[in-house]
């Protein structure tokens, strides 16, 4: 029987007979057909560019076009059990108790939930009890089109950001529902709920302070520390019980509380694609030109929104914000304010900050984890290395996040804290009578928040209106998703559970010799000062000023006015860590390297070895 098919068809349809055959001897294998066509021959088949005489004609001879430990077939079938493995060792794993705070049984005004871009009342600036029920159940179908029927006012164009987000599966690491969740928000009306909003209020009129003022006696860095501990609920770190200038705004991991606030790896030049870069991004213009000594005889041109009424109520309605633009750039400057910080993890692109520290590792002492820290011939990249391996784990950790989202929308539905300052507003105005606690109604920050917001409203709109808003560092305030767990910290802790795997920790070297040498910015952002060790304070480690890169980045959202302390971002650092320790755990068993085991320290300080 003729083959009429031409010279082309003829050839492909051998290369799949030969690609289909089994290890019998009766079939040549892969490799085998590869090495008698030849390398060159076989790409020219692949590319079409080849005909079938000058393969029939002679025969090209290569060596090894395809050298591996294993045949195909058996790499496919181990590539199926590791995955199998890897599924069947999560699902053993199960689920962890989901608890809430139990605010949006209690509240059927739901003043304790997410509800931005819904209707709200003009009066009291609660939700449409309708609208968010619709929202409820479109939660409860999770079908794209029952959402796309939650209710919103006529010209507003504002839109709740994926709702379905925390239902999407992930090919690796756990499912998104499938690990502990971390801290709960408090109740609305609880002394957590007044200990997480206080200090937001604190970090909104403290903005502008340097930081280098923050240990010089600084009066209005001192009265905000003394705030903060009187607050029975408060849970930030403290020294010999209170809470410090060398604690403010800190957090509870090792070397968080140490040395300058900001992290080393945000002060270091760094290079992308080749091109320096200086670490001085565009600065914010501060709202208070501050005196060293904690007072200021004048406001700055620098800018907060959401201070009046109906300008915070048309961003929760989802219109846009009504103030005029204001112009409020500044610099570029070293990070030196809390204003800074904020700006810094309003602009980062989730994982940056994190990639630029696995590249500055090196320069800081940090060096690298696993079987190729001994090789004298061999070097990681694409496995168990911190080089194209580690970079595609921290460019892949917006997957992680779906941990946070499911956490968002499938279980809290916590407000925001620019939600809450409109219920603290409300009632300071006697609009409402909700049932806050009397540590956040009687505190002194809100009496020193009132003229702030009076004259941010003169400035904008020319109005005289006092209120008890939160100020927010940003035009159109939070993103449009529930509070807790926050993204952001969900992110940080990942990446930075991800860099401590593969980054032994080590003293971070000072001395005329080294460029590791420990900066802190002076007062205006325009240069660094050399930190130095047993004066300005103790040595720094790699470790350390990771965990304060996580506290930065997470703690950063809160300066903007847009997450809290504990609900959002103790609870997202916690879920990153526990996805990152599960993820690189199920990574081990696809190495090829020699079984390696690498212990660091958690967040919470305890070890764990993987």
């Amino acid at each position: 029987m003729n083959d009429n098919t031409n010279p082309r068809e003829r050839m492909d349809r051998e290369i799949r007979r030969e690609l289909q055959g089994s290890d019998s001897s009766s079939h040549r294998s892969r490799r085998k057909f590869l090495v008698d066509v030849g390398g060159i021959a076989a790409a020219g088949m692949a590319a079409g560019t080849i005909g079938l005489e000058p393969l029939l004609s002679g025969r090209a001879v290569v060596e090894a076009a395809e050298i591996t430990p294993e045949d195909d077939h058996h790499r496919l079938v181990d590539a199926e059990k590791i995955r199998k493995d890897a599924a069947k060792n999560e699902r053993d794993l199960g689920t962890f108790p989901h608890p809430t705070n139990g605010d949006e049984e209690l509240y059927p005004n739901r003043i304790g939930n997410f509800h931005k871009t819904l209707p709200h009342d003009s009066i009291t600036g609660e939700v449409d009890p309708a609208a968010y029920n619709t929202l409820l159940h479109a939660l409860s179908t999770g079908d794209f089109a029952d959402f796309e029927a939650v209710p919103r006012l006529p010209g507003a164009n504002g839109r709740i950001a994926n709702p379905l987000g925390g239902l999407a599966f992930n090919m690796d690491g756990p499912d998104s529902g499938a690990v502990p969740i971390g801290p709960i928000p408090p109740p609305i009306a609880s002394a957590g709920g007044a200990a997480e909003v206080v200090e937001l209020y604190w970090e909104a009129y403290l903005r502008d302070v340097p930081l280098a003022d923050y240990n010089t006696g600084n009066a209005i860095v001192m009265q905000a520390c003394a705030e903060l501990s009187s607050l029975t609920d408060f849970q930030g770190p403290k020294i010999g019980g209170q809470v410090t200038p060398q604690t403010l705004f800190r957090y509870p991991y090792a070397g968080c509380t140490d040395g300058p606030m900001v992290s080393q790896f945000l002060y270091r030049s760094f290079t992308v694609d080749g091109i320096p870069v200086q670490p001085m991004p565009t600065s914010q213009l501060p709202a208070i030109i501050w005196n060293p000594d904690g007072t200021f005889n004048s406001f700055g041109s620098g800018m907060d929104f959401l201070t009046s009424f109906n300008e915070w109520l048309a961003v929760e309605n989802g219109f846009g914000n009504p103030a005029p633009a204001i112009v409020t750039a500044d610099g570029p400057l070293f990070l030196h304010s809390v204003r800074d910080i904020a700006q810094l993890a309003n602009s980062d692109n989730i994982n940056s900050t994190y990639i630029r520290a696995s590249n500055l590792m090196g320069g800081l002492g940090g060096a690298a984890n696993g079987p190729y820290r001994t090789s004298v011939r061999q070097s990681g990249f694409s496995s168990a290395g911190g080089g194209g391996y580690l970079s595609s784990l921290l460019g892949n950790v917006h997957k992680g996040e779906r941990h946070s989202w499911f956490t968002k929308w499938q279980l809290h539905r916590h407000l925001r804290p620019e939600a809450f300052g409109g219920l603290v507003d409300r009632r300071m105005q006697g609009v409402t009578g909700y049932d806050l606690h009397s540590q956040l109604l009687n505190s002194q920050i809100l009496q020193l928040i009132a003229p702030y917001n009076q004259h941010l409203n003169n400035i904008k709109f020319g109005s005289s209106e006092t209120t008890f808003l939160l100020p927010q560092a940003s035009r159109g305030g939070s993103p449009s998703h529930p509070s807790a767990s926050a993204g952001h910290a969900f992110t940080a802790g990942a990446c930075v559970t991800l860099l401590k795997y593969w980054f032994a920790d080590a003293p971070i070297p000072q001395g005329p010799l080294t460029n590791t040498t420990p900066k802190q910015p002076n007062r205006t952002g325009t240069s660094l000062n050399n930190y130095v060790y047993g004066v300005d304070g103790p040595q720094l480690t790699v470790h350390g000023e990771l965990n304060k890169l996580c506290a930065n980045l997470s703690e950063g959202r809160n300066m903007l006015g847009f997450h809290y302390r504990v609900s959002d971002n103790y609870s997202g650092n916690q879920q990153g860590e526990a996805v990152a320790i599960r993820l690189l755990t199920e990574a081990k068993a696809t190495y090829p390297e020699p079984d390696f085991t690498v212990t660091f320290n958690k967040f919470d300080g305890t070890p764990v070895t993987i």
